[in-house]
């Protein structure tokens, strides 16, 4: 009895060992399959979660990105927060950053001069540069013909590297409808970028103009009964905002607000709001207000905030302030200075 016994142990360990075998054996012929399988779910995850890396130029622009671009998209902007677009240069480092960009988005019609030379350089082939407000129909700003420029002065500015002279009027983006003209630019370029994602872009970018068609209308609305159509801004950035609603702009100063009026023109915007009954001289949140208080004090006005939206304050931002919601800002304060019912 006990021979058998031991054969049939040997047989059940002989069994086992060959049924070992042949797990270890399948398992090594499965492993690479699952191996490469796992590889390519991580190849697949990471280019879902790979971002288009855009940079815009200055704020609008920013935010207009950001709305087309969502979760798709790493937005950032080239000028810092809280600075003056029109007193700003950039560094060598801050060009730099545009070479590690897909995408750069700038407004154009001379608003950031130093574009021109980066695309000239040949430097930059890997990055599609969108400028913005191609194909919008600018404005030539108006020059008064009495007006005369000290030559020392010219040559000051031309030191500093400011472009106090523009050819075209480049402030489109405050005006709604001209905007989606932008987006509608900016969209395009992710698309280009970015195939895959082209329905998500689209999808986005008609949620925001439709946003915009929003704000146009409730602008149009609150303005169309008002005691007055002229306001006096602080720069002259509100020509297309103007003729988009008819009204009419007086402004501090030019087309950048750096440059500077005599005191022959800064009597000219007292007389003007005395003789036209004007209640309110308009500032900016990123500009020193005390020249808008000063002439404000002696024309017996009072100063708010019209703001050009070239760039938000670090304030406006934690509050978590938008372009539709500054927009939103700008008009009530307008309805204040054009007396509207």
């Amino acid at each position: 009895m006990k021979k058998p016994t031991m054969i049939a142990i040997s047989s059940g360990i002989a069994a086992t060992i060959i049924l070992g075998l042949w797990f270890a054996q399948t398992q090594s012929i499965t492993t690479p399959n699952q191996t490469s399988d796992q590889n390519q779910s991580i190849v697949e995850q990471i280019e879902v979660t790979q971002k288009v890396k855009i940079i815009a130029s200055f704020y609008p622009l920013y935010e207009f990105a950001r709305n087309v671009g969502g979760e798709k998209a790493d937005v950032s902007s080239l000028i810092p927060i809280g600075i003056e677009p029109h007193d700003w240069d950039p560094s060598s480092g801050d060009i730099l950053k545009l070479k590690g960009s897909d995408i750069f988005i700038y407004n154009g019609a001379g608003f950031e001069p130093f574009v021109e030379q980066l695309i000239d350089s040949g430097e930059y082939g890997g990055v599609v540069f969108v400028e913005s407000a191609k194909g919008i129909d600018l404005i030539k700003p108006e020059h008064d013909d009495e007006e005369v420029h000290d030559e020392t002065e010219e040559e000051h500015n031309d030191e500093e590297g400011h472009e106090h002279d523009f050819e075209y009027d480049p402030h489109v983006w405050l005006d709604p409808i001209l905007v989606k003209h932008q987006v509608t630019m900016i969209k395009n370029a992710m698309i280009q970028t970015d195939p895959q994602n082209a329905q998500y872009y689209e999808i986005n970018a008609n949620a925001y103009n439709e946003e915009l068609d929003g704000l146009d209308s409730k602008i149009r609305k609150e303005l169309s009964n008002c005691q007055q159509d002229t306001f006096v801004p602080f720069h002259n950035a509100f020509s297309y905002f103007a003729n988009r609603y008819g009204l009419k702009v007086f402004p501090l100063s030019g087309i950048a607000p750096e440059s500077e009026a005599t005191a022959a023109e800064l009597k000219k915007v007292v007389d003007f709001v005395k003789e036209h009954q004007i209640n309110v001289i308009f500032s900016e949140e990123l500009v020193d207000p005390r020249l808008a208080q000063v002439l404000a004090d002696e024309a017996g006005a009072q100063v708010m905030i019209f703001s050009p939206l070239e760039g938000l304050t670090k304030e406006d931002l934690a509050t978590g302030k938008t372009y539709i919601s500054k927009m939103e800002e700008n008009l009530e304060n307008l309805k204040v200075a054009l007396e509207c019912q």
